[in-house]
């Protein structure tokens, strides 16, 4: 078998949190995976596109293939990168579904490499069809807490003196940020909290970040209620009463609140701590804080309030309905929108079967099969020895498209093609783990509707799952220092008792304290009725 000169996800993620201050230092060209095809009635010269790469320093670049490229299929024009079809007495269209082509690009002193997969398609079956798959990354909501006791009280109430400060302990990890609602009470429905970005909770270099954070807080209207003192939540009934505001949106009334209240943070080395004080004026109410990975987890600024418990903060100083709302859990016990874990999806790989057949990569509850790329891809997210692994066994494989990890809000995308009586298979990295994985049951999805037209949606996710690939002990999420963006090489931590490839039926959230997280059947889709993990999305659109 051909080995493919890839860089492993080790040094991806050296690359991609590295920064340097010396404009001297030559840095690598960046070159990603890239897919083209070829059909059965194109001809010797065809121009089938061009590989896209970049040098930092915006030099002059080379191209060269340095594997895959068997019989000389294919030609490379070494300045421009254009890749052409050289010989096509060497494509056999009854046997060979892709060619997986071995790129570098060299600056001069520094070369890279990718994947570039060309798919083979067969005019004589036009009914093939071309699909774009995309994996994305939701995760967003990652902890909450609600805050309602004063330091110092017995019981709950609002901050009514000057000085009066509530203080609540949270969890986080780099990547995430802070955002918080508490009422200013002598309001119809007015609200402090930071803008839809939230609060950095640490800084470029993973440092926490600490002190007054004031000016990160500003004085919100919620668009709920019309500005009325005689319904103000200081007022009998007031939390209740009001007209409904002729403006629905979410608007500033003030960048500056220093004459209000003051905000602070605090770390201990283990956990964070928030202090809300009250400085001068007006009464400040219970509230809430999540911690969260994504933009406008609260609000979104110039839309209307969404109707999940900000309203009963902003008008009433009731934090309570918005933090269910945020903690709801599912018919199965887990959480329905808090997502288990932060971390970033390894580049994976899709690939096609026939119907008729199970999933060619893994099998779960047996071993991985030697060979398959499945331990290189799960324990640290090089997909190059699968997709080898597959198309040397005669499927259709393909690397993502992008080369660089997948953080929260991002995606990945694949191209396959697929003819009716064909189902579709994914397999990408939880890179935070030793060696989990995402993705469908042996089964696959089917690609096209008993009519043979093709399907599309999200509808497929639910049937996404998080697998053990049962090659290396498991460290807890993302503290262990055998998982990828901590271990000191490719391929380290001892061997897992268990070798079968199983489902990750729990998770003990050390990053955020949320606990033990049980998902038996190892759910992954954000809002799967039974609840889950909460961490990605498949979306098939046929091209």
């Amino acid at each position: 078998m051909r080995k493919l000169i890839q860089a492993s996800l080790f040094a991806l993620l050296v690359l991609f949190v590295a920064s340097c201050d010396d404009e001297d230092v030559n840095l690598p060209p960046v070159i990603s995976g890239q897919v083209f095809s070829l059909t059965e009635n194109m001809t010797n010269g065809t121009v089938l596109g061009t590989i896209s790469a970049s040098d930092p320093e915006a030099g002059t670049l080379t191209f060269a293939i340095s594997g895959g490229n068997t019989g000389n299929a294919f030609a490379l024009d070494g300045s421009t990168g254009e890749l052409s079809i050289s010989d096509m007495g060497a494509i056999d269209f009854e046997t060979t579904t892709a060619f997986n082509l071995t790129v570098d690009v060299s600056d001069g002193v520094l070369s890279t490499s990718a994947l570039v997969v060309v798919n083979i398609t067969d005019d004589a079956n036009d009914n093939a069809v071309s699909f774009k798959i995309t994996l994305t990354n939701v995760i967003n909501y990652l902890s909450s807490k609600a805050f309602n006791t004063p330091a110092g009280a017995s019981d709950p109430g609002p901050l009514t003196t000057d000085g009066a400060y509530y203080s609540v302990d949270f969890y986080a990890t780099p990547g995430t940020r802070l955002s918080f609602a508490t009422m200013s009470a002598a309001t119809n429905d007015w609200f402090f909290a930071p803008d839809g970005k939230g609060i950095a909770l640490f800084t470029g270099n993973n440092a926490p970040v600490t002190g007054d954070i004031t000016g990160q807080v500003m004085l919100w209207d919620g668009g709920t209620e019309e500005e009325d003192p005689s319904t103000i939540a200081t007022m009998p009934n007031g939390g209740t009463a009001g007209a409904a505001d002729d403006d629905n949106r979410v608007r500033l009334q003030t960048s500056d609140i220093s004459d209000y209240a003051k905000f602070q943070l605090s770390h201990d080395g283990e956990k964070f701590t928030l202090t809300i004080m009250r400085v001068s004026q007006m009464i400040i109410t219970p509230g809430m804080l999540v911690v969260h990975a994504q933009d406008n987890p609260l609000f979104t600024e110039g839309a209307p309030d969404r109707g999940v418990g900000l309203e009963e903060i902003a008008e009433a100083g009731n934090p309570m309905v918005l933090y269910n709302w945020f903690n709801e859990a599912g018919t199965g016990g887990a959480p329905l929108r808090m997502s288990s874990s932060i971390t970033p999806f390894a580049p994976g790989l899709a690939y096609v079967f026939p119907g008729s057949e199970s999933d060619p990569l893994f099998t779960q509850g047996s071993p991985m099969t030697a060979g398959s790329g499945l331990e290189k891809m799960a324990e640290d997210g090089g997909a190059d020895e699968a997709v080898t692994y597959l198309t040397d066994n005669g499927y259709m494989a393909v690397a993502a498209d992008q080369m660089a990890p997948v953080f929260p809000g991002e995606e990945m995308t694949f191209t396959i093609w697929a003819k009716p009586g064909y189902k579709f298979g994914f397999a990408t990295m939880f890179i935070n783990s030793n060696d989990w994985f995402f993705s469908f049951n042996n089964n696959g999805v089917e690609l096209f509707n008993a009519d043979g037209t093709p399907k599309s949606g999200t509808g497929y996710s639910p049937q996404a799952y998080l697998f053990d690939a049962g090659t290396e002990v498991d460290e807890p999420v993302g503290k262990g220092m055998n998982q990828a963006p901590r271990q000191a090489g490719p391929n380290t931590g001892a061997a897992d008792a268990d070798t079968n490839v199983r489902r990750v039926g729990e998770i003990e959230d050390v990053q955020f304290g949320k606990g033990v997280i049980t998902s038996s059947p190892g759910v992954v889709y954000l809002m799967d009725p039974r609840g889950g993990y909460n961490l990605i999305k498949v979306t098939i659109e046929p091209n």
